[in-house]
């Protein structure tokens, strides 16, 4: 292990050179005859690792520093369906992982607007009205009145479910393309989009909690939510990391700052769109088919586990990246 450290020392400051090229967009001619020259010193390097600590985690990110090399010296043309696969499998989940901290953010907010609207239409029915539109808010207070469960979905015709999926994905894209675009506004309309959902689902919960059928209600919601609720909050994250571009825009200028996040951020939304898409022929095809509650609850927390696994995938991808030791 020392032996392997004092290599490292040794070593570091090409290694560092070279993912300090390899970050950026544009090189000029020198650049690229250098990250030449460093691709073909640490290629040796690889080999010497391989040969003398081959399980360590030093020849696994050197392994990866080559690779990346040859991206770019070997690059081949890929189709654009096999671009959109690597953007899913492994580009997406690196990005939520990156706006980790914003994402965090998102879904804090929206979980705090729909427990203050539960709290008010909990305690007075008639705030429903403050928070839902007048269609929905008349169809929950019908709900109520008649002790019933929620029966929004029980008037579709099965013909109409594919069409449904369709607008239930257009009318969601439209949400997550405003929570990403008014985050120009310093994150204050990104703000506003969330806090307007989470208090529309808030109070629609206390409602049917009011006529004894929330479990009935959210496991309901919660088929189709736990992919269509967490979209939002990931595009919430991406609206609110480009307003903080404006406030905060570090070594750039404002302008190259909220054009670096834009770009990022796009990204995210195409990402965020195809969930959605999933999320729509969910609720178009599965919920209103009222499959018993067990049945609701399995779905949703399957939902759950495999979104986590997958947004765990960019924290194991952006681990993997990292230097492990230290000179």
């Amino acid at each position: 292990m020392e032996w392997e450290i004092d290599y490292i020392a040794k070593n570091r400051y090409r290694w560092d050179r070279l993912e300090e090229l390899l970050r950026k967009k544009k090189r000029n001619f020198d650049e690229i005859r250098e990250l030449g020259n460093l691709y073909l010193s640490i290629s040796d390097d690889l080999s010497f690792c391989q040969t003398n600590f081959p399980d360590s985690d030093i020849t696994r990110y050197l392994n990866h520093l080559v690779r990346n090399c040859q991206v770019i010296f070997f690059r081949r043309d890929k189709t654009r369906m096999r671009a959109v696969l690597d953007f899913l499998s492994s580009g997406f989940p690196r990005l939520i992982f990156e706006l980790r901290y914003y994402i965090a953010v998102s879904g804090a907010f929206f979980t705090l607007s729909l427990a203050l609207s539960f709290g008010f239409v909990q305690k007075n029915i008639m705030m429903g009205e403050i928070f839902l539109p007048e269609q929905m808010y008349d169809m929950a207070v019908r709900d109520l009145e008649l002790r019933r469960q929620f029966g929004n979905f029980d008037a579709i015709p099965e013909v109409q479910r594919s069409a449904l999926s369709l607008y239930v994905w257009f009318n969601n894209s439209i949400v997550a393309m405003n929570c990403f675009v008014l985050g120009i506004t310093l994150g204050l309309g990104t703000a506003y989009i969330l806090f307007f959902n989470g208090t529309m689902l808030g109070a629609l919960c206390a409602v049917y909690y009011k006529n004894g059928h929330l479990p009935d209600f959210s496991s309901l919601i919660m088929v189709h939510g736990s992919l269509e609720l967490s979209a939002i909050v990931i595009a919430g994250g991406a609206g609110l990391a480009l307003g903080m571009s404006v406030i905060r825009p570090g070594r750039l200028s404002r302008v190259d700052a909220l054009r670096k996040e834009a770009l990022r951020s796009l990204k995210v939304l195409a990402g965020v769109i195809v969930l959605l898409f999933i999320a729509g022929l969910v609720e178009g095809l599965i919920t209103p088919l009222k499959l018993p509650l067990y049945a609701r609850i399995i779905i949703a927390l399957v939902n759950i586990t495999l979104l986590m696994l997958y947004t765990a995938r960019g924290f194991i991808m952006m681990r993997g990246m990292r230097l492990p030791l230290s000179g």
